[in-house]
């Protein structure tokens, strides 16, 4: 089965090798529904993929909330701070894991319509060290389970590491979104990522590698090398690439914190995330 791509523009076509590989069997989720984008290194765009997707998903009319459990500068609330009409930090999730808080009471809204976050700052690291912080790796799928608001899809964003909080978030979120670019060292970081993904699925079976994202990707020989070997170790997975945008990439100062489809609604790179959106969520009958 092929599913088509929004039509790029002429100057910006892709080679045949790079259109996504779909799966014969693979078909969009039906909602509710639950994504982790994880990857173990730095720098592959697993913030940025978590948060054009989870904009696009709410631009579709889904309702959605990210788990942001990345404890950097630079993570998804920074991207998409919560907006809660008062100054100082709020509530967050390391409060929801210390038992302070309720998912409801950690869960905001943010400036794009149906798109809401758990938020975190760098206090989270708190919750991989504090040995009187207990069942973290069990926390987010308790958050969601006890939330009285019900999303339509759930996204957790992981940090660049195998820690407690990935673990966290691929308990709770088993379908797998996994980034990376065409290097060396992020062929290595899978290899620690895929032995982490078979000891996880001890406590959560369900794990599922449902798409696998070749980032910024350029057309030379190394990508389509990665692109072919992507293809042939998921086999169960969607396969593609995800462009760098001119229109992305030299944005104003002022615009690089907002939203994709706000400040580059053109670029390229944009109808990449729609395409993803679209194959892996089920959208409802009009």
């Amino acid at each position: 089965m092929t599913l088509a791509l929004p039509v790029p523009p002429v100057l910006d076509e892709l080679p045949t090798w790079l259109q996504p590989r779909i799966p014969d069997l693979f078909s969009p989720l039906k909602t509710p529904c639950r994504l982790c984008c994880i990857m173990q290194k730095g720098g592959t765009s697993k913030t940025t993929t978590t948060v054009c997707l989870a904009c696009e998903l709410a631009l579709m009319g889904f309702k959605v909330r990210i788990w942001d459990l990345d404890p950097q500068e630079g993570s998804a609330t920074s991207w998409m701070p919560p907006q809660t009409g008062v100054s100082g930090t709020p509530r967050n999730l390391l409060h929801m894991f210390k038992g302070e808080a309720s998912p409801d009471e950690v869960t905001y809204p943010t400036a794009v319509p149906n798109l809401y976050i758990v938020p975190s700052y760098t206090s989270l690291k708190q919750a991989e060290v504090d040995s009187e912080i207990v069942g973290v790796e069990q926390g987010v799928a308790w958050g969601i389970e006890n939330s009285t608001e019900t999303f339509d899809v759930e996204i957790a964003d992981c940090g660049p590491s195998l820690g407690k909080l990935t673990v966290a978030g691929m308990i709770a979120c088993p379908e797998l979104i996994i980034p990376l670019k065409a290097s060396g060292l992020d062929m290595r970081s899978m290899t620690s990522l895929n032995r982490t993904i078979e000891l996880t699925k001890r406590v959560q079976p369900k794990l599922n590698r449902r798409a696998v994202l070749l980032a910024e990707v350029l057309k030379t020989n190394l990508t389509r090398a990665m692109f072919d070997l992507m293809c042939r170790d998921f086999p169960e997975a969607l396969v593609m690439g995800v462009r760098s945008s001119t229109a992305a990439r030299e944005a104003p100062l002022p615009h690089i914190l907002k939203p994709l489809h706000e400040y580059a609604p053109e670029a390229t790179v944009r109808l990449d995330y729609q395409f993803l959106g679209a194959a892996l969520v089920e959208r409802r009958a009009a």
